[in-house]
């Protein structure tokens, strides 16, 4: 779920202490741990008209709410959720009552819809969910996952305490993270777009961190002049793909890491296919393709997106230095994006989704080299880490609001914090457009 839903949902359910119901409308996608389902538009149910006394006693949903709602997920290809909320805090569960109106309903529901149907039952501290599948068979929700400022997972009962972090190569990091946040972090797939300056930084460090699975996408080679920038490359490393400094040196970081590796462009059906699966991106590629693709498959899967860039401003002719920007941008799905804040060049991304003889072609003028100094990029990438570390182990201080963009200027030693905003009608961020269909199929919603 977003952090707008969840912020919608706990104002609805958990504001007076009484039940309350909605239906949450998801998409479908793979994960790499199972199958995900996306919260795509959550459906407050008013009390006392959608939401009411059944004729068993319990409150329930209304039937005719019921009915528009699976009308509209069967129509749109959307997975259908009621949702309703307990009295109780870090734990919780269906009642009787509540597995014998699943066991009456979702079977006639799912027939109807052609769609996994379910229900989930919230307090503010634990989730749990009971699906049910158009061929009859039901499963258990594993967990559900609120992509806010701290990632938070929210299970029936609270997760194993495990103990032991003394004998772990990550002794010292764990007594801040603790174990159950260095465990969060060895069971994460995270993707690096684009392996010079910054992505190789990013590579050491999340290797580093103990992050479970890596996947490591750039189709470009390395040149002599890549070799003060990307970590732990030789000079025998040149005319070799920049995959593989980076996958020895993630290998030298942990053993035990696993790898994909992808020698392709973003927009290549490979990469698309992984990204899909990952649960953290982090964008160190500069170009339009790469921040359009990233943008949209974060949006569609819900998937956070660390963007990282650096500026150094060198007049061509005078050699004169400017203001230079290292800026580290984490997007949430559905809270603003790289669209929405103007950083994909419509002319350039035009020209940049063709093949690279077009690309070069298109452009009357040929790009010159830009300046690139490892400290400045290992600036941004630290930056972004940190921020998705505190994220995953649950660090960030929630009184500090939604995750900023940082842009330092290190010539005159400024730190600024910019917070961003979705624009109306953001098809990226908006529940009409992209955002959490996964790999639903678009359907044309009647008016």
């Amino acid at each position: 779920m977003t952090h707008q839903q969840w912020v919608t949902l706990t104002g609805h359910h958990f504001a007076d202490g009484r039940g309350h119901g909605a239906v949450l409308l998801a998409g479908t996608a793979p994960g790499s741990r199972g199958p995900r389902l996306l919260g795509r538009e959550l459906l407050l149910a008013e009390d006392g008209k959608d939401y009411v006394t059944s004729a068993y006693g319990r409150h329930a949903l209304d039937a005719a709410f019921v009915r528009n709602t699976a009308e509209r997920a069967r129509r749109e290809g959307l997975v259908y959720l009621s949702v309703h909320n307990h009295a109780s805090r870090d734990r919780v569960a269906f009642s009787k009552v509540d597995m014998t109106s699943h066991q009456r309903g979702y079977p006639a529901l799912a027939q109807l819809t052609g769609q996994t149907v379910g229900g989930l039952v919230f307090t503010p501290y634990a989730a749990a969910g009971d699906l049910w599948f158009p061929d009859g068979s039901r499963s258990d929700l594993a967990e559900v996952n609120i992509l806010t400022s701290n990632l938070l997972r929210l299970r029936p009962i609270p997760a194993a305490r495990s103990s032991g972090h003394e004998e772990s190569r990550y002794d010292r990091q764990a007594r801040l993270f603790g174990d159950a946040g260095q465990e969060a972090l060895g069971r994460l797939r995270v993707a690096v777009v684009g392996l010079g300056g910054v992505g190789s930084v990013l590579v050491e460090l999340l290797a580093r961190l103990g992050v479970g699975h890596l996947v490591l996408i750039d189709d470009d080679s390395v040149d002599v002049t890549n070799l003060p920038r990307l970590i732990a490359a030789e000079p025998s490393d040149v005319g070799k793909a920049k995959t593989e400094p980076a996958i020895r040196n993630a290998r030298r970081a942990n053993p035990d890491i696993q790898l994909t590796a992808i020698n392709q462009r973003v927009e290549h059906p490979t990469a698309r296919e992984e990204l899909a699966l990952v649960d953290w991106i982090f964008l160190a590629a500069d170009g339009a393709a790469a921040r359009y693709i990233a943008t949209e498959i974060g949006s569609r899967y819900l998937i956070p997106i660390t963007q990282m860039g650096v500026k150094i401003p060198v007049h061509s002719d005078t050699g004169d230095v400017g203001q230079v920007h290292a800026v580290t941008r984490p997007l949430l799905p559905g809270e603003g994006c790289l669209w929405c804040g103007g950083f994909i060049n419509p002319t350039e991304l035009a020209i940049d989704l063709h093949s690279e003889r077009d690309r070069q072609a298109a452009r009357y003028v040929a790009e010159a080299p830009t300046a690139s100094v490892i400290g400045l990029n290992t600036l941004t990438a630290a930056e972004a880490v940190n921020h998705f570390t505190f994220s995953v182990t649950g660090l960030h201080d929630e009184s500090s609001g939604p995750p900023t963009w940082i842009l330092h200027r290190p010539r005159t030693s400024e730190r600024d914090h910019i917070l961003t905003r979705s624009r109306p009608g953001c098809d990226f961020c908006n529940p009409h457009g992209v955002l959490g269909r996964g790999h639903s199929p678009f359907a044309q919603v009647a008016a």
